[in-house]
C-alpha cells in the first residue's frame, strides 16, 4: 500500500503544471542579455526553467552565396547564431549572437588530398584513374591559362572568362572527355586566400554587405552576383572541392586573374571670360588662359 502511494504521488507530480518564477518569464528572459547566449543556454536560463526550450538555427553573416556552406565562408568570418526561444506564457524571442570565427584553420576536412578522395569515393579502377587524369587536366588547364580582364568586376553569373559559369562549364565538358565516368567536384567553390578578390554580398534591404566573402561555388550551384577585385594586377584565387563531409584540404588548382582595368575618366569644367569649356579625360587639364571652376 506504501508503494501505491508513492508511485501515485509521482504520478501526479509529473501531470501537475509547473509554476515558473515571474521573473522568467518577464519578457521572454529579458533580463539575460543577448550575449550570454554564445555558448548555448545560459545556465541560469535552464536554473530557473527547468529544462531547455530553446531552438538553435545557425545562419551565415548576410545573404552568402548559395549553396550555405561553412567552406564558401572562407576568408575569416563570424557566424551568426539565432535563438528562439518559446515558453509558457511567453511569446518567441529571436536572441542573435555572434558565434565561432569561421577560418580555414578551424575547419574539418572529410579528406586531406585529392587522391583520398578519388581512391574512397571512385566506385572501380577505371573511374580512379579517369578521376586521377581529370582533376590532373583541371589543375594543367588553369596553370597555363591566366584570365585577363579589364574591369575590376566581373558578373559571376555571366559568361566572361572566369566567371563561376565559364568554370563551371569547362568543369563539366572537361568531364563529358570520359565515357566511363570520372568523379567531378561538383561542390567546387573558387577561395582568393589573399582577399584580392571578393564576392558582393547584399541585405534583404538591397544594401551591400560591409562583410567582404572571400570564396564561392562554381561547381553545381554556382554563387550569383558579382566578383569585385582590390586592385589592378595579378590576383589568384584556389578551386577547391567543398561539400559537407567530402571537403578536401588539398586545392584542385589555382586561378590566375590579371586585372588590367582602363582608368577612369572626369569631365572638368574650364572657363576663360564668357566662355565656358567642358574637358573630359584621364587627367583633364584646362587650355592655356582658362581656369578650371
Amino acid at each position: 500500500m506504501k508503494k501505491f502511494v508513492v508511485i501515485l504521488t509521482l504520478i501526479f507530480s509529473l501531470l501537475a503544471p509547473t509554476t515558473l518564477p515571474a521573473n522568467a518569464l518577464e519578457k521572454c528572459l529579458a533580463n539575460f542579455a543577448d550575449s550570454e547566449w554564445v555558448n548555448g543556454t545560459p545556465s541560469g536560463v535552464k536554473n530557473l526553467l527547468g529544462f531547455d526550450l530553446v531552438e538553435k538555427i545557425t545562419n551565415t553573416p548576410g545573404r552568402i552565396p548559395s549553396p550555405i556552406d561553412t567552406f564558401y565562408l572562407l576568408g575569416e568570418h563570424t557566424e551568426k547564431i539565432t535563438y528562439n526561444y518559446v515558453g509558457k506564457n511567453c511569446t518567441t524571442r529571436e536572441v542573435v549572437v555572434l558565434g565561432r570565427f569561421v577560418t580555414e584553420q578551424s575547419l574539418k576536412f572529410g579528406y586531406q588530398t585529392i587522391d583520398e578522395f578519388i581512391n574512397k569515393k571512385a566506385p572501380n579502377f577505371m573511374v580512379q584513374e579517369n578521376s586521377r587524369k581529370y582533376y590532373s587536366n583541371i589543375k594543367n588547364y588553369f596553370s597555363n591559362t591566366p584570365f585577363k580582364i579589364n574591369t575590376r568586376q566581373i558578373f559571376s553569373q555571366e559568361q566572361f572568362l572566369g566567371s563561376t559559369r565559364f568554370i563551371q562549364g569547362y568543369l563539366i565538358r572537361e568531364l563529358s572527355k570520359f565515357q566511363e565516368g570520372a568523379l567531378w567536384p561538383d561542390a567546387a567553390f573558387i577561395y582568393f586566400p589573399n582577399k584580392c578578390g571578393f564576392w558582393n554580398i547584399y541585405d534583404d534591404n538591397g544594401n551591400e554587405s560591409r562583410e567582404k566573402f572571400y570564396s564561392g561555388g562554381v561547381g553545381r550551384y554556382p554563387s550569383s552576383g558579382v566578383i569585385k577585385f582590390e586592385s589592378d594586377g595579378v590576383c589568384i584565387a584556389e578551386l577547391r572541392q567543398g561539400g559537407g563531409i567530402f571537403n578536401v584540404a588539398e586545392k584542385i588548382a589555382d586561378i590566375k586573374y590579371v586585372v588590367a582595368s582602363s582608368p577612369s575618366t572626369t569631365t572638368i569644367t574650364c572657363k576663360k571670360g564668357n566662355t565656358t569649356k567642358k574637358v573630359k579625360g584621364i587627367n583633364p587639364k584646362c587650355p592655356k588662359g582658362f581656369k578650371s571652376t
